[in-house]
């Protein structure tokens, strides 16, 4: 359907958003007009109504103005609520993928019309800074123009741009170089001690100011755990953390404010250092008065729980976080990226909705959906559009409605909705429910054919279940590899494969090994680890593809390397059934190890390749 616009009937506000949208979808200025708009004084109303086949589209905000476009798309009707003044989505830029220029604005287009208001980049050190070759070296790092650009393309949607970076903690990209051995107080956290340090901050806040017309900034400073543990120590003694970390707070607020910023943190670590185990979600942990006394006025706490599946947790602890510093808090939920190879629907709908209800409640008015992509960021990251249609169709209703989310997603992203949503099984539940209560693919992949750490922490699963799914998801994508206008198909297709592989080889090995049953071992080595092999260069293929659909060169490598890796595994394990075979050796010693489930299973890759530490 073709939807022609025409000025007289629409706000000038709203005329870049539709010639922007119009570079993607049916949307044209001409005559006569099928939709027309009218601007509301309640900014928490967005209404569209179909009359005599012309759209009628009113709207009190226009950061969600385009959402109402989206249902025009999708030929419906509808009325919703807008509880959130910003609704937002954090897309993580600093685990290997660096989103080019062009794919952020495409990003920009899709989630505006999903009704999006806000966007932020996170960088711990992919920007370049004048002066400093080693931060973000050879990690495709932003240029203050190349952020120019997406915040002017954003602001042509009504999409707020804010950075946000770490300035203290989680800056290992950064210090693992001599370089800055001198700033250095541990592995991630900066020195606070040091003047090169609150150089090097304003030289980072600078960018981000210069860059981006919006005047807030989120500066991180989250699990910094180890805070004053280190040189510092050694210069200073020991010192309570909170008062490094609010010292600390004060001299970047006061870079913030020579730049007329206004500061976003973590608040986590309040929590953490207050807390008598020294975790987050403690609901009994109060921070002590002259601590909240001491946080800056001026600064934001946020507060993220992609974790918890009740509503209580989070309204106990968005109360403890707004009594820090007596201002209500950014809320940060998930949207389960991280340690997945396609988006997590199932636990992202069970974090996401009891976080919603509670603000609701609460009247928290901002919340952002933080995209992770810890250990590598191997994600297919598109597959995460049918996540945002999900949580924004539960966030401006008062319920969740299925099939108007799969009209908004379709509409907007041209996908099946059924099909990506299917594959969000690749993370598929175990009936037992043990302590890990589904199958982790990444953990799965990453396993080591010999060693198979993975394995045998969860070699009690029901696998001919899991293999008989996984079959099934294979069939299903199968059907559907030209379908890559969201998550690519083609991509979990061969994902799939590689995990079906695995799992047929390691149980052959496990019912032929023990027995020496050499017959079948030998067509292991003949005929699986051959079609394995070859099932691993059609997922190098894919996971190449969407990477360079999406992002700069740089972090491809780390996929790459991981995957060669594991090839080389798979031609040793046949390497050792071939000396085995032939009389060279009586055993293969990785085999012989007792299965025993401690149900402690990692995901990340460092932990599953090898036994050792040096990865």
């Amino acid at each position: 359907m073709k939807l022609c616009w025409n000025r007289a009937a629409t706000p000038a506000e709203l005329y870049d958003l539709l010639e922007t949208l119009g570079e993607e979808y049916p949307i044209v200025e001409g005559s006569p007009a099928n939709f027309v708009f009218e601007k509301s004084e309640d900014v928490s109303r967005l209404a569209v109504k179909k009359e005599a086949n012309i759209f009628h589209i009113t709207f009190g905000d226009a950061g969600f103005a385009a959402r109402g476009i989206a249902y025009a798309l999708a030929d419906r009707q509808g009325e919703e609520k807008i509880f959130f003044t910003t609704h937002a989505v954090l897309l993580d830029c600093s685990r290997t993928g660096v989103v080019t220029v062009e794919y952020f604005k495409r990003y920009l287009r899709r989630i505006a019309l999903l009704g999006f208001n806000l966007a932020m980049l996170y960088t711990k050190d992919a920007y370049q800074l004048p002066g400093e070759p080693y931060f973000g070296y050879m990690r495709g790092a932003y240029t203050r123009e190349e952020i120019r650009e997406i915040d002017a393309y954003a602001k042509k949607l009504h999409i707020e741009m804010i950075a946000s970076i770490q300035a203290l903690g989680h800056l290992e990209p950064v210090l693992r170089w001599s370089a800055y051995k001198s700033i250095r107080d541990t592995e991630n956290v900066l020195l606070t001690t040091s003047d090169q340090s609150y150089a090097l901050l304003e030289k980072m806040i600078s960018f981000w100011s210069d860059a981006l017309d919006s005047r807030r900034i989120h500066l991180g400073m989250d699990e910094t755990h180890d805070l004053g543990r280190g040189k510092y120590m050694d210069q200073n003694g020991y010192k309570r953390g909170f008062d490094i970390f609010n010292e600390h707070l004060k001299k970047v607020c006061g870079i913030c404010k020579k730049f007329q910023l206004k500061p976003i943190i973590w608040n986590d670590m309040y929590f953490k250092f207050a807390s008598a185990d020294g975790t987050y979600y403690n609901l009994t942990t109060e921070v002590p008065a002259d601590v909240r006394a001491a946080i800056p006025r001026d600064v934001q706490t946020s507060y993220w729980d992609y974790y918890h599946r009740d509503k209580e947790t989070y309204l106990t602890m968005l109360k403890k976080s707004q009594q820090l510093n007596g201002k209500m808090p950014l809320m940060a939920t998930g949207i389960w990226t991280w340690g997945e190879l396609w988006c997590d629907y199932g636990v992202t709908d069970l974090t996401t909705r009891p976080c919603i209800d509670a603000c609701k409640e609460l009247g928290v008015n901002e919340i952002v959906y933080a995209m992770w992509g810890d250990d590598g960021g191997y994600c297919e990251f598109d597959s995460a559009f049918a996540a945002m249609a999900r949580v924004a169709d539960y966030a401006f209703n008062d319920t969740f409605d299925d099939e108007r989310t799969r009209a908004l997603f379709e509409a907007v992203c041209g996908a099946d909705y059924a099909v990506q949503i299917a594959l969000g099984d690749i993370q598929m539940p175990v009936e037992d429910k043990p302590v890990p209560d589904k199958v982790s693919a990444p953990a799965l992949l990453w396993d080591d054919p010999l060693m198979n750490i993975y394995w045998r922490d969860c070699w009690k699963f029901d696998w001919e279940r899991v293999l008989k799914q996984y079959r099934a998801l294979r069939e299903l994508a199968e059907r559907h590899r030209d379908d890559n206008r969201a998550g690519q198909v083609n991509h979990a297709w061969n994902v799939l494969n590689v995990l079906v592989r695995k799992i047929e080889i390691r149980m052959i090995l496990m019912r032929n090994y023990a027995k020496r049953d050499f017959d079948n071992l030998e067509m292991l080595c003949e005929r699986e680890i051959p079609e394995m092999l070859d099932a691993l260069e059609g997922l190098n293929d894919s996971f190449r593809a969407q990477w360079f659909r999406s992002y700069k060169s740089y972090g491809l490598e780390v996929m790459q390397i991981r995957l060669a890796g594991l090839r080389e595994r798979y031609l040793e394990l046949a390497r050792r059934i071939d000396e085995l075979l032939d009389g060279e050796r009586d055993r293969i010693e990785e085999l012989e190890i007792p299965l025993e489930t401690i149900y402690q299973p990692e995901y990340r890759y460092r932990m599953l390749a090898t036994g050792g530490w040096f990865i």
